[in-house]
């Protein structure tokens, strides 16, 4: 009798020692399977829209607990980035689709793209100064002129030489120079630059200052179409053609007046194709669900130019816009010898 209480008993505790440790066992398993995964990404420069866009994200990934979280490594650019990613001292680059991109490297979403916007203003000939300056109207006159590029990547020259060469132009025929994008004021008052490159997406700050400094420096900019696009897509299909629409970059006075054909190129997030496929997955979901409550988030994002808003169509990423500014289109009006202006703030301000 004693036995078979003996033995009932160790079988319970045995029971409960086997369910305690299953309990275990699944603890852990759910721990392992659902814990965050962290991936470092590299990306630069600081302060771009791309560090901006990756920092939201990361918050908002660590907020909403996402499987996939991000940990930003700052670089000087894209080419520091992909080094990074090649070297495997991260698990995501951002990048460039036109740059050299190491072996064994997928693209995991296109983060945005990056238009190229060329443009001239008046120049005056000075062995002929009483007739009126006058703006290179296309690419053809581009050789023996000199083009002003916005970034000291080598990726925007090449790009350039590209373009030229595809239109039948000598690139070698004309000058190249790059600023820095904290020298738009610099380039806009060099009277040797006869046009302008920037490359980067329709919204872009660096972009809209160069032209309106350009603008208001050195006159009205014409804007230079890439009647090629379509072949350089073809042959080159890294890049795409594209169209820049009228009023992008100003609506009083429309800039440009009419829309550009123009190239763009895919902006990219890029990680090892050792990378576990169920990560790449959640990771472009995640990026999916989140993006339109990124791009409300990030200061100066400016709303699609296919849909744009009602009034100024500055105001929605402009700190000083008022009212008036959702509501009416501003007119251009003179605030200063040779200075004129589209903004209701700026022509209601003391001079």
């Amino acid at each position: 009798m004693r036995s078979r209480r003996r033995a009932a008993r160790t079988f319970a505790l045995f029971v409960v020692a086997s369910a305690l440790l299953f309990v275990a066992l699944a603890a852990t398993s759910v721990y392992f399977i659902t814990r965050p995964e962290t991936l470092r990404v590299a990306v630069g420069p600081p302060g771009s829209d791309d560090v901006k866009f990756l920092q939201a994200a990361a918050q908002t990934f660590a907020r909403e607990r996402d499987h996939v979280r991000l940990a930003l490594t700052a670089t000087d650019g894209s080419a520091a980035s992909l080094a990074m990613l090649g070297e495997r001292t991260v698990d995501l680059a951002v990048a460039r689709a036109d740059l050299p991109i190491p072996n064994d490297t997928q693209a995991v979403a296109i983060l945005r793209k990056d238009f190229v916007i060329l443009w001239s203003v008046p120049k005056r000939d000075e062995n002929r100064s009483k007739r009126p300056a006058t703006a290179i109207k296309a690419l053809e006159n581009l050789p023996g002129r000199r083009v002003a590029i916005i970034g000291r990547s080598a990726a925007n020259p090449a790009m350039l030489k590209l373009i030229l060469t595809e239109s039948g132009i000598a690139a070698d025929r004309v000058e190249l120079v790059q600023y820095g994008a904290n020298a738009i004021d610099e380039m806009a008052r060099d009277v040797r630059n006869d046009a302008f490159m920037a490359v980067g997406p329709l919204g872009s700050k660096v972009t809209a200052d160069a032209i309106a400094a350009t603008a208001r420096i050195r006159g009205e900019p014409q804007f230079l179409g890439i009647d090629v696009s379509e072949t350089i897509a073809q042959k080159h299909p890294i890049y795409e053609s594209a169209e820049i629409p009228g009023s992008t970059f100003s609506s009083s006075p429309a800039r440009p007046d009419d829309k550009v054909e123009t190239i763009s190129v895919d902006h990219l997030i890029l990680a090892p194709k050792s990378l576990p496929e169920a990560t790449v997955v959640a990771l472009t979901r995640q990026l999916f669900v989140a993006r339109p409550a990124l791009l409300r988030e990030i200061p100066g994002s400016m709303p699609s130019p296919f849909d744009m808003p009602r009034g100024c169509s500055f105001a929605p990423r402009c700190f000083s816009a008022i009212a008036r500014c959702r509501q009416e289109a501003p007119a251009l009006s003179d605030i200063a010898p040779q200075h004129s202006v589209s903004c209701f703030v700026a022509q209601a301000a003391p001079p």
